[in-house]
């Protein structure tokens, strides 16, 4: 008795779902695509009043566009963590003198890292990349005094983070990377210059 003629066809359609299924699983394991660059914000942390009439911001740094480092290919920086800073926390409530926050360095680097051999490294999940961020600034505040002179304080910060990426990381999970590194290094510059401007500006603070 001969076979029905369906059966001819049935070892090629498994074999195409077979071969089918493990690219669906793994579309439909992608991780979302993230909504948008993660920012960082002041706004919910307490001004620092100054009896001052104006605050500035000036930049001594410029990025060298090129590796290792990496700053100039996101929109969030160390640059833009700085001015962020300086706009929400700052606030001029005097009529006399001027705050100048000047950036020195707002780098941040890639770093590949060295990976083991053997079995050891075939079959482990090695970390891949390590980023490092620097943000360094000065404040300086010059106002006159009631003797006619003029009177100066300063405040300096050198701030750092650093994330490691491991080799499987998705496009994703590195920008997440690089986006938490960029949380940690505006929570430290933050942290840091508000301790050093309550020390050392005590006549200027309101």
């Amino acid at each position: 008795m001969n076979p029905p003629h369906r059966s001819c066809s049935f070892l090629p359609r498994a074999l195409c779902l077979a071969l089918l299924l493990p690219f669906l699983a793994a579309c439909a394991g992608d991780p979302p695509a993230p909504a948008g660059p993660a920012s960082v914000s002041f706004e919910a942390r307490p001004a620092l009043r100054l009896d001052i009439a104006s605050v500035t911001m000036d930049s001594r740094f410029n990025s060298s566009g090129r590796e290792p480092y990496v700053e100039h290919l996101h929109k969030v920086t160390p640059s833009t963590i700085a001015r962020g800073w300086a706009d929400a926390r700052l606030v001029a409530s005097g009529n006399r003198g001027t705050a100048v926050l000047t950036l020195l360095d707002g780098t941040v680097t890639q770093e590949r890292l060295e990976k083991k051999g053997g079995l050891t490294g075939l079959f482990s999940d090695q970390l891949d990349t390590r980023l490092k961020a620097r943000l360094k600034a000065r404040l300086v505040v010059e106002r006159p005094t009631p003797d006619g002179g003029s009177g100066t304080w300063s405040a300096d910060v050198d701030a750092t983070a650093e994330r490691t990426v491991l080799e499987s990381a998705s496009l994703n999970e590195r920008d997440a990377a690089y986006a938490a590194l960029m949380q940690a290094l505006a929570a430290k510059f933050d942290a840091e210059l508000t301790a050093e401007v309550q020390r050392s500006m005590a006549p200027v603070l309101r």
